[in-house]
């Protein structure tokens, strides 16, 4: 009898502890969450104190946010951290725009954390430096570009510095232990890791030094260790797929037979003789002259056509116009990314710069830039720059891969992606023995929302159902 008391008593003691973990330990406000449509969310918010730099515990300490959608589940699992993207991108900023159904979505496997890292969105305490802004009529070089970056940066670092950052407490080492933090301050033992891009490099980052905190993850478009800066050769291959792609296709292959030479050729023209037109930049009714140089094109390549499908089914229209000698249309994108550079964000400039890159690959990131259609301009302006921020490199270890991690992960990664390419993200996903890739065909870097059966998915996957490795097939692409 005595044993059968004894027995219960620990039985009671343990239902009592177990319910006061499941529980956060930081007091909790209640927030108004408001989506992209005027969406509300009766959320949480908490905060909770980590040291700017760890190898400082007496240095500045840093107030970390993240809003709580909670679950509508009866009996849920273990909360799901959102990490977003950049490095710089807010989780609760991000949330109100069209992957808000998403966030939604997931509460009905759990309560739904929108953490705002270190230095972004609720948890910033810096403020962007201003640089120079690039002159819009003139065409861009490589080198005067990759001067002034350089020489903004060293202005910006000592910027920041009289300001009391610390920019060597900026890295993604010091973020994953952050995410220990926030466990504890959730009350949990073990969370789920939802990522996309730098997200992704996060999660990995903490799969890597602090495994035992997570349940499982669901990553897209995946970011390595090893891969902050991106291989220009495998940019290229992407410009080979759609044009092969094409050439192939019954209702395009007569419009562009060879979208690959077409680009090259527009491309040694603007080499030879840049062009300078007037036009609209975005968001502007206001006419402005914008130069237009080889490299321009290589930037718009990098940060709009390559990057999400609806801007890649404009791509093979804009270079017959331009080979035809119209470069209107062009110059509007051309001179919108010249207008939004000369701001930096001293959170992305340090963890890049951190993160860094091996002297192997780096050797062979510049012998591909020399026949890549895109150069280095994927990776603009690292590691240019990395000499001039004060952080320590993290190191050959830290971007050694994952390999034979027992963690239960889902991937997924659309085969357009001219950001964190496909096949990198394939390589990635073979370190995971748990691990399955949702391949989504045709979509790109911003892949969640391009169809629902991945939302429907990634529940399944969260309720802790199997979900084997498998193609999620989106319409062909509609190219203009």
């Amino acid at each position: 009898m005595k044993t059968v008391i004894k027995n219960l008593l620990a039985l009671s003691i343990a239902s009592i502890i177990t319910c006061q973990t499941a529980h956060a330990t930081v007091p909790l406000s209640d927030y108004e969450y408001v989506g992209y449509q005027g969406q509300k969310v009766a959320a949480k918010k908490g905060t909770f104190i980590v040291p700017e730099n760890r190898a400082k515990p007496n240095g500045k300490q840093l107030e970390l946010t993240f809003v709580k959608f909670p679950t509508t589940s009866r009996n849920p699992g273990n909360p799901i951290v959102y990490l977003s993207g950049g490095p710089g991108g807010s989780a609760t900023g991000t949330a109100k725009r069209k992957r808000f159904e998403m966030f939604k979505q997931l509460t009905q496997v759990s309560d739904v954390i929108l953490f705002d890292q270190r230095g972004t969105g609720l948890s910033n305490q810096n403020r962007r430096c201003a640089g120079t802004q690039p002159d819009l009529a003139s065409p861009t070089i490589w080198q005067e570009a990759v001067t002034q970056v350089r020489k903004d940066i060293k202005d910006c670092v000592t910027h920041w510095q009289e300001m009391g950052i610390d920019l060597a407490g900026y890295n993604s080492k010091e973020s994953a232990a952050d995410l220990v933090a926030l466990s504890k301050a959730l009350g949990s033992e073990k969370i789920n890791l939802w990522g996309i891009s730098y997200g992704s490099h996060l999660a990995f980052t903490t799969a890597k030094y602090h495994p035992q905190i997570i349940d499982k993850m669901v990553l897209a478009s995946l970011e390595g260790l090893s891969h902050t800066i991106k291989s220009p050769q495998r940019v290229d291959d992407l410009i080979t797929q759609v044009s092969d792609l094409l050439a192939s296709r019954e209702d395009t292959k007569k419009k562009y037979p060879n979208l690959k030479a077409d680009l090259s050729q527009v491309m040694q023209q603007l080499k030879a003789e840049p062009q300078i037109v007037t036009t609209r930049i975005m968001g502007s009714k206001e006419l402005v002259k914008v130069g237009i140089s080889d490299v321009d094109i290589q930037f718009t390549l990098s940060y709009v056509f390559l990057v999400d499908p609806q801007h890649l089914a404009k791509l093979p229209r804009i270079v017959a116009d331009m080979k035809a000698g119209n470069f209107a249309e062009i110059g509007s994108y051309v001179g919108t990314i010249k207008s939004r550079a000369g701001s930096y964000n001293p959170m992305s400039v340090a963890m890049d710069s951190a993160s860094g890159i091996d002297k192997a690959r780096w050797q062979q990131v510049l012998q591909e830039a020399k026949t890549s259609l895109v150069g280095r301009t994927t990776n603009f302006p690292y590691p240019d720059i990395n000499d001039l921020v004060p952080v320590d490199d993290l190191g050959d270890n830290f971007r050694q891969e994952i390999t034979n991690s027992t963690i239960p992960s889902l991937f997924v990664a659309g085969t357009f992606d001219g950001r964190t390419l496909y096949q990198s993200q394939v390589e990635l996903a073979k370190g995971f023995k748990n691990g399955s890739v949702l391949t989504v065909e045709g979509g790109g870097h911003n892949v969640y929302m391009t169809s629902p059966k991945i939302g429907e998915k990634v529940v399944q996957f969260l309720q802790g159902k199997s979900v084997p490795s498998q193609t999620i097939q989106l319409a062909a692409l509609d190219f203009e």
